[in-house]
């Protein structure tokens, strides 16, 4: 019998290799992955560099707050022009121009910041136009990784691409906070812009894929945009998905708005703990990826999400509670790795109930419900500085443990009613 079960676990290990494998044979699904690897490079120096600055130049936990939600405030509108774009444009020119933009903008505040030291102002709208950039990327990205492998694992190439994000987001952070610790945020930003020219070069040697037939589509904005809003109203499925990938934004991987905070004030540490964390957050990521992936499943499903979902909430309760540098990157680690996972699977859930030429916009849907989430950044950075950061994590904490209950409830409603 143990045998027997030894057998199974490597047979599915093997199966599990034999579709990566499968998937990297591809020549452009390997030029995105190793494009993706250094544009998420300075995502993840990015990331590391607005916290600190934020915080080292105001002292205030609502500035924090503000300037996570001013980056992603753009993925509103951002995320239904990015999915009319992906479906209207050639997806391999989207991701080379936005990488040269920039590569371009981040050169520019390097040599800036030189000179000139970060203002509150000029931060937000630092924070802002990266923002509106990042979210045309993010959706093209898994669009196009769809697009690849739509006749494979359609959750294999999404999750492989994730995984790409994390491996240049963790050393990202990492080479952020050590730039902070030991240089200053000018050479950061240069670092960060050559990574971006590393990305749209990469990109430039992907060959053209044609997308499957399917039905024509308008290129007329006002036609794709109506088309968006009744692809969102006439899918219900859609609106579950989109609904709760909004909630998780909001309470969920809001959390990170804390971190700079916590680092400061519970560990009274500086810019290199806080890399350290940022790098958990994205290892953590990581092993989802190899998580998601040893499921096998070709698309995921809602009970997945549920699960997912409550033991992100859980993660919350972990960090509220910690006060040790080894327990906070324990708690970061756990949520990242269910937080990884829960993209993952809305993501590719989304696409998988659309056709072929709506991929794009159901990518953009996921976008909005991402950029709806600066609310989670200002309530919880409100709650941290009305309360505390330990309560405002396990008020968070207790409300996503709610919504996978609620979630669990719908589907098994939505089964009731389907049987005969």
């Amino acid at each position: 019998m143990i045998h027997c079960f030894t057998s199974r676990y490597e047979h599915k290990n093997l199966n599990i290799y034999n579709q990566s494998v499968q998937t990297f044979k591809s020549h452009n699904f390997r030029m995105l992955w190793t494009s993706s690897v250094a544009a998420h490079m300075s995502v993840g120096m990015q990331q590391v560099m607005l916290g600190w600055i934020s915080y080292d130049i105001s002292q205030s936990i609502v500035f924090v707050g503000l300037i996570f939600a001013l980056r992603q405030v753009p993925f509103v509108i951002g995320g239904m022009i990015a999915g009319i774009l992906s479906d209207m444009v050639d997806r391999k020119f989207l991701i080379i121009f936005t990488s040269a933009i920039l590569a371009i903008i981040s050169l520019s505040v390097a040599t800036i910041n030189q000179s000139i030291p970060f203002s509150m102002a000029g931060l937000s709208a630092l924070a802002l136009l990266l923002g509106a950039i990042d979210s045309v990327q993010l959706t093209t990205r898994s669009a196009y990784a769809y697009q690849i492998n739509e006749h494979q694992s359609a959750l294999n190439g999404i999750a492989l691409i994730n995984l790409a994000s994390k491996v240049g987001a963790i050393s990202g952070a990492l080479v952020g906070g050590f730039l902070i610790a030991q240089f200053n945020t000018s050479v950061g930003f240069y670092i960060m812009g050559g990574a971006y020219v590393i990305s749209a070069a990469v990109a430039s040697q992907m060959h053209r894929t044609p997308r499957s037939p399917s039905s024509k589509q308008s290129h007329a904005p006002l036609t794709n945009l109506i088309s968006y809003f009744l692809l969102l109203k006439n899918n219900k499925q859609l609106q579950v998905l989109f609904t709760s990938c909004t909630l998780t934004e909001v309470f969920g991987f809001s959390y990170q708005v804390l971190l700079p905070v916590l680092v400061a004030e519970t560990l009274e540490a500086g810019g290199f703990t806080l890399g350290i964390l940022n790098a958990t957050k994205h290892l953590g990521g990581i092993f989802s990826i190899f998580m998601i992936v040893s499921t096998q499943a070709k698309t995921g499903n809602m009970k997945m999400i549920s699960l997912l979902i409550l033991g992100f909430g859980i993660g919350e309760l972990m960090l509220a509670n910690s006060s040790t540098l080894i327990f906070m990157i324990i708690s970061v680690f756990t949520i990242n790795l269910i937080s990884g996972a829960t993209d993952i699977v809305h993501q590719t859930l989304m696409q998988s109930i659309t056709e072929t030429d709506q991929r794009g916009k159901a990518m953009g849907t996921w976008v909005v419900g991402v950029g709806i989430g600066p609310a989670g950044h200002l309530e919880i950075a409100y709650l941290g500085s009305l309360l505390s950061s330990r309560l405002a994590l396990i008020v968070n904490g207790g409300i996503l443990i709610g919504l996978a209950v609620t979630l669990s409830a719908i589907q098994g409603r939505s089964r009731t009613k389907s049987s005969p």
